[in-house]
C-alpha cells in the first residue's frame, strides 16, 4: 500500500512539473493561451431609454469596466456558458449574469472571458452596486455618489474616481486606489491588500483579518484600523501636531494627542504599523 501511495505521489509531482514546464514553454514562444477556451461570444449592447441614477450589477465571472459618460449604457458578452438579464425598472438599471460551469464543452478554465469585459458607462452622481464572485472590476474617471460591493475574490481599481460613500465588503480582495476622493470609505474584509496613493478622504474605516495596507501621501481627518495580523505603511499629508493618535496593540506607534479632531485609530493584533506625516 506503502508502494503505491510513493507510485502515485511521484506520478503526481511529475505531472505537476510537466504541466508548469509545458506552461513556462508555450509562454515563452508567445503561446495565446485564450485559444483553449471554446466558448462562444457574442457582442451586445444596451443603451438607457430613462433617467437611471441607480444600478445594480451582479457578476459571476466577466471582468468589469466603469467609465463616465452623459447616458448610462452597458456594452457586454453573452457566451453558451453564461445568461445575462438586463432590465431597466423605476429609474434602476439591473444587470445580472449567471456562469454555468462547463469544463469540457467550453475548454480550459474559461481563459478568453478575461478579453471579453463588461463596459458599463454610468452618469454623474449614479449610485452604484455591484455583487459577484472572483470580480476583476476597473472605475476610471467617474463621479459616483454611493458605491457598494460584495464580492469573493475580488480585485478593484480605482482611478482618478469621486466617490460619496465608499463600501466594500469581501473575502480575499485586492484594492488600488490612485488619485480618488470620497468623504467615508468602509472596507471589511479577510485576506485583504489594500494599496491608496494621492487620495484625500474625511473618514476611512478598515475591518479585517490579514490585512496588508500601503497608504501613501493621504489626506484625511480619520482613518480607523482594526485588524488581526496588520501590516500598514501610511503616510499622511498634514500637520503631525493636529491628529490625536490612539493605538491599541504591540508593533503600534505611539498614542499622542492631537490640537484638532482629526483621529488616527490602530488596534489589532501581530502588527508591523509604520505612521508618518509629510
Amino acid at each position: 500500500m506503502k508502494r503505491t501511495s510513493k507510485i502515485l505521489a511521484v506520478g503526481l509531482a511529475v505531472l505537476i512539473i510537466g504541466v508548469v514546464v509545458w506552461v513556462i514553454g508555450m509562454s515563452i514562444i508567445g503561446w495565446d493561451f485564450s485559444r483553449l477556451d471554446n466558448t462562444e461570444y457574442t457582442a451586445q449592447s444596451y443603451a438607457c431609454e430613462n433617467d437611471v441614477k441607480s444600478i445594480n450589477v451582479s457578476l459571476s465571472s466577466f471582468p468589469l469596466i466603469v467609465k463616465k459618460g452623459e447616458r448610462v449604457s452597458l456594452d457586454y458578452y453573452e457566451a453558451d456558458n453564461s445568461e445575462v438579464f438586463v432590465e431597466e425598472k423605476d429609474g434602476v438599471l439591473s444587470v445580472v449574469e449567471k456562469y454555468q460551469y462547463r469544463p469540457f464543452s467550453s475548454g480550459l478554465f474559461n481563459i478568453g472571458r478575461g478579453s471579453h469585459k463588461f463596459t458599463l458607462t454610468v452618469v454623474s452622481g449614479a449610485k452604484l452596486e455591484i455583487n459577484g464572485h472572483n470580480s476583476d472590476i476597473s472605475i476610471e474617471d467617474a463621479d459616483i455618489e454611493d458605491f457598494s460591493m460584495h464580492s469573493t475574490n475580488a480585485s478593484i481599481r480605482f482611478t482618478r474616481v469621486q466617490f460619496g460613500k465608499l463600501k466594500i465588503k469581501s473575502t480575499n480582495c485586492d484594492i488600488t486606489l490612485n488619485g480618488c476622493k470620497a468623504s467615508d470609505m468602509a472596507v471589511k474584509s479577510t485576506n485583504l491588500d489594500i494599496t491608496a496613493k494621492n487620495c484625500e478622504f474625511d473618514s476611512v474605516e478598515v475591518d479585517g483579518t490579514n490585512v496588508d495596507c500601503e497608504l501613501e501621501m493621504l489626506k484625511l481627518n480619520m482613518l480607523s484600523l482594526d485588524a488581526v495580523n496588520l501590516d500598514a505603511d501610511i503616510e499622511i499629508i498634514g500637520n503631525v501636531n493636529e491628529y490625536t493618535v490612539k493605538t491599541s496593540g504591540h508593533g503600534m506607534p505611539a498614542n499622542r494627542t492631537g490640537t484638532t479632531d482629526k483621529l488616527i485609530k490602530l488596534s489589532g493584533t501581530n502588527n508591523d504599523v509604520d505612521l508618518k506625516f509629510v
